[in-house]
């Protein structure tokens, strides 16, 4: 699930960084800004929230 719900943030941010980006007559480099800054903020977000919870109360 939470791979799923990943790829609906970097499609939205890719697709936001697209109309920002048209913008600014740059429309795949904003596409790709936005994504990649989401994309940081989901591996962060799972590095910091592991699914087991087990072992960090031991």
């Amino acid at each position: 699930m939470r791979t799923i719900i990943s790829l609906v943030i970097l499609v939205a941010a890719a697709c936001l960084g697209f109309m920002m980006g048209s913008g600014m007559n740059d429309a795949m480099g904003g596409a790709a800004v936005f994504a990649v800054i989401a994309g940081f903020v989901c591996t962060i977000y799972v590095i910091d929230n592991p699914r087991d919870k087990k072992n960090r109360e031991e």
